[in-house]
């Protein structure tokens, strides 16, 4: 109903629908709290077996991200949606990752819906736009948790296109924006994914991501006027 309001399909919706309908996913994003609260705590112990030196975080999808998903993605309903909560690990090295993972599916109590690997090399591998890390998505109490699993150098990447999400209102983040910067931050993310394998890029990547890095100056000189 929302979602069918803010894209312009039914803009004549009754106000007390519509209001009705911000009370439900304001309701169902409350619910996710103390689940969310949980499989923090619980990936916190685990996490902490393999390294004291890693940040964990957490957090609820904001109102108008959860709005905003569900109108990228006309057939998802809002009980499917699986990273409404969400808790960020940031290990050391991709190894450790692998760890975790294998340490959680032993656990009888971690109720693992999904693992998406977006790694070189894995199932589905790294996204169109460069993105990397692993996903696991668990149930809690009734409710979808997506833990993120990332490395400091696929966290930088991450970071960077988020702030330019923001920065430059491109919608980075969401795999729009201009071509040339889109392909700009999938090549970063490969001489990225080398520096952490301690690997020397090749010639040919160092040259295209240059160019890339020369023609896309002017996306942010415009942001700075």
């Amino acid at each position: 109903m929302l979602r069918e309001w803010s894209v312009g399909r039914n803009p004549n919706l009754p106000e007390e629908d519509l209001w009705e309908a911000v009370d439900v996913i304001d309701w169902w994003r409350a619910q996710h709290a103390r689940p969310l609260a949980r499989a923090n705590a619980g990936l916190r112990y685990y996490v902490h077996k393999l390294s004291d030196d890693v940040n964990v975080s957490q957090r609820l999808k904001r109102f108008v991200t959860i709005v905003d998903k569900l109108e990228r993605h006309p057939t998802m309903q809002l009980d499917t949606m699986e990273d409404i909560g969400g808790v960020r690990a940031i290990l050391p090295r991709q190894q450790q990752v692998d760890d975790l993972v294998r340490e959680l599916r032993r656990q009888p109590r971690w109720k693992i819906k999904r693992v998406r690997e977006y790694v070189t090399g894995r199932d589905p591998g790294p996204k169109e736009d460069g993105y990397r890390a692993v996903h696991v998505v668990v149930e809690r109490d009734g409710r979808f948790i997506e833990i993120q699993l990332r490395t400091p150098w696929q966290d930088r990447w991450a970071q960077s296109v988020e702030q330019d999400t923001r920065r430059l209102r491109h919608g980075l983040k969401f795999g729009l924006g201009p071509a040339d910067l889109r392909e700009y931050f999938r090549v970063v993310a490969e001489y990225f994914e080398l520096r952490e394998a301690n690997q020397d890029a090749p010639e040919e990547l160092l040259r295209e991501l240059s160019n890339l890095f020369a023609a896309t100056r002017a996306y942010y000189a415009e942001e700075e006027q």
